[in-house]
Formats: structure tokens, C-alpha cells, sequence
């Protein structure tokens, strides 16, 4: 399967002809006569079912847990079976939502990216009251939703569901095993501190892994400044380095004892992070951890 991240393919209305038997989009054949088993067939062609199509599977429960892997969850579709939440999983499956008709009809395929943009924003609604927490703490941790849609064959016939996981980047390309409760997860100061964002090395540099900070780090971010509001254009350097690194070392200093010593590093977006949405900057205190 293909990267979900990469789909590029465009709205299509046009209604394949699969099934001439139920499309009727072949051209004129010669007359059918009946035979003996049941079907009809035609001069020079074999004999065609009329056997009708097995019942679509149900959309998936919400409240299940898998064992995905980081390349799981780059595909559009995903049939891994699910597993008892008491064992180790990655992935929990939250909400199952329903594409708008207006996106998903006959014709059009799961990669096209009206598709894929509706399936991650249904889910993005449904994360944000599901998990708690308030925007600044989402940004702190390393949990997050993905998305799956029906593979493309029931999709064409009319199984048009998005499930909805909640898993987390315990480093690159690894997924964390999750704790068994989330609803609410981000109103519980321990998982945040587990699931939160930590750093192997000093966060902006090429040493810099982000990782759990339930893993080996060397800097935790302690805070997610808002830099500005969604539709605000980008407010320039001033603001996200020198402003955001000034109000990064006052909280630091608020937070460690009088006259201790303490080293912070500060990372900010950029405009292309801006553009892509980004309006959050991230003061970082070293741990001994």
C-alpha cells in the first residue's frame, strides 16, 4: 500500500464499469439463452454468476486495542485484529466516523485527498474532547490520533467509516505501548509526564531525538508557548526566537529554586512551520534523567 501522506490524486465522479452484468456499460452482446445450472451465457463468452455480493462487514467497535507497528500507520486501510486493552498495544481505537456524502461516492478512491483530509480532520474533533486537556498540554505529549478507511473494494460499495486510534511516537518511527485508560488521559499529570515531549540530545540541533519522557532524555519540554492565533499571519523572528526565548527563561527561572542554576533551550517555528499550522514554541530545561 501506498503512503497515506503522499496521495495527491484528485476528485473523480466517474462510475467504473466492474460488473457488466450489473452496470450494463458493455456493449451490445449476442442473445443470452438459459441453461440448465442457472446462469445465462452468451455466444463466445463464459457463463456469468448472478450470485449476489456478500453483506459488508460492520464498521470496527470502538474501545479496541491492536499491535500496530510505525509502518502500519502510514497506510489508508488496516485489517490487523484486535487484541484484549489488558495485553500490550499501540493503538486504541477511540471513535469509528462516517466521510460526508459529498466526499465519499461511487467512483472515488480512498487516497484522493478531499477523502484523506475529511477522514483526519473527523478524527482531530473527535481526539481533542476524548483525551481532555487543555491545547498546551496536547502539545506537550506524544500522543496523538491517526486514521484508517475500508480497503477500496468496500469502500466502492458504500462502507464509507474512518476508525480512529490514538497512539504515540515513543521515539522515531517506534510506537509506545499505551496505558489502558485515555478517555481523559491528558487530565492525569502522570501520563502526561510519561507520554510527555523529551529530547535524547539539545533540542534544535542535530543531536536532537525526541523521544517519551518515560525513555533515557536529556531535556524535557516543560512548556508550550502560543506564539499566535490560527489565522494570524507569521510574526517574524522578533517575536518566535527573541520574544519566545525571553519568555522561555523566565518561566525556567520561576520554576527552579533561587540562585540554582539551571540550562534551558528554546525552539520556535519557523515560516514554513507556520504556514503548516504550527503556533506553538517549546522551552526545554535539561534533565539529569
Amino acid at each position: 500500500m501506498t503512503d497515506r501522506k503522499v496521495s495527491t490524486a484528485t476528485l473523480i465522479g466517474v462510475v467504473l464499469c466492474v460488473l457488466a452484468l450489473v452496470s450494463g456499460c458493455s456493449p451490445s452482446s449476442p442473445t443470452s439463452a438459459a441453461t440448465d445450472s442457472g446462469t445465462t451465457t452468451t455466444q463466445g463468452r463464459p457463463p456469468t454468476s448472478t450470485k449476489p455480493l456478500e453483506p459488508l462487514p460492520p464498521p470496527p467497535d470502538t474501545g479496541t486495542c491492536r499491535d500496530l507497528n510505525f509502518g502500519d500507520i502510514n497506510r489508508y486501510s488496516n485489517t490487523t485484529a484486535s487484541r484484549s486493552c489488558e495485553r500490550p498495544h499501540t493503538a486504541y481505537t477511540f471513535a469509528v466516523t462516517t466521510l460526508p456524502d459529498d466526499i465519499a461516492f461511487e467512483g472515488v478512491a480512498i487516497k484522493n485527498r478531499a477523502v484523506q483530509e475529511a477522514a483526519a480532520s473527523s478524527c482531530r474533533t473527535e481526539f481533542t474532547p476524548y483525551v481532555g486537556g487543555d491545547a498546551a498540554t496536547r502539545a506537550l505529549v506524544r500522543l496523538t490520533a491517526t486514521y484508517f478507511l475500508p480497503d477500496q473494494a468496500s469502500f466502492d460499495r458504500g462502507a464509507h467509516w474512518v476508525r480512529c486510534d490514538i497512539i504515540a511516537l515513543q521515539a522515531e518511527k517506534i510506537l509506545a505501548e499505551l496505558p489502558v485508560r485515555l478517555k481523559g488521559a491528558l487530565d492525569d499529570p502522570d501520563i502526561v509526564s510519561a507520554y510527555g515531549l523529551c529530547s535524547g540530545g539539545q533540542p534544535g540541533t542535530a543531536e536532537s531525538v525526541m523521544v517519551t519522557c518515560n525513555q533515557p532524555h536529556a531535556f524535557r519540554a516543560v512548556a508550550a508557548l502560543r506564539l499566535g492565533g490560527t489565522e494570524e499571519p507569521y510574526p517574524g523572528e522578533s517575536v518566535t526566537r527573541d520574544d519566545g526565548q525571553q519568555r522561555c527563561e523566565d518561566l525556567i527561572k520561576s520554576v527552579v529554586e533561587e540562585g540554582g542554576g539551571y540550562t534551558f533551550s528554546w525552539t520556535y517555528p519557523t515560516a514554513a512551520d507556520w504556514q503548516a499550522g504550527q503556533r506553538f514554541g517549546y522551552c526545554w530545561n535539561k534533565t539529569s534523567a
